[in-house]
């Protein structure tokens, strides 16, 4: 086949899913209906259409919930980053104030601020708590052994390698 989209469509349209719809055929005892003007067989064209176009509606509707919940997730996600993203926002100021990036050779880009450039607005509230640790990862809170500071707990005692005075 030439056109790739018809192609894909028909496989569609002809898979075990597409086939296995619910078709009743008429009952015996009743004759055929009348074929009138209005009521000739479609082209192919017609019914391929449509046939894509129920695919797509049961698709769409399959797929609703799962959209509307990921909407719902999506937004109480933006509600609660919402506040932070406007203290990054308040911080950043004018970028008027700043000078042009500039890229260190272990790949760091530094972003300094001018020295004629007013002073910076002070961090946010919304912002400094989410950039302090959790209590319990906070060095200050629960020291461990080896961080700086921290007292070394002595080793077990050893008799034999003690001397006698």
């Amino acid at each position: 086949m030439r056109n790739p989209v018809l192609a894909l469509m028909l496989c569609v349209l002809m898979s075990p899913a597409a086939m296995a719809q619910d078709y009743e055929p008429p009952p015996a005892d009743e004759p055929p209906p009348e074929m009138t003007p209005e009521a000739t067989p479609a082209p192919e064209s017609d019914t391929l259409e449509r046939g894509l176009e129920n695919f797509m509606r049961n698709l769409l509707d399959r797929a609703e919930p799962h959209l509307d919940r990921l909407g719902r997730d999506l937004g109480d996600t933006l509600g609660s980053v919402a506040p932070v993203l406007q203290d990054i926002g308040k911080l950043m100021d004018d970028v008027r104030h700043y000078q042009a990036p500039e890229r260190l050779e272990n790949g760091d880009i530094l972003i300094r601020r001018r020295a004629d450039a007013p002073p910076p607005p002070p961090v946010g509230d919304t912002l400094r708590d989410m950039l302090r640790p959790p209590p319990g990862d906070d060095p200050r809170l629960n020291p461990r052994p080896g961080d700086p500071g921290v007292p070394q707990p002595l080793p077990e005692r050893d008799p034999e390698s003690e001397i006698e005075l």
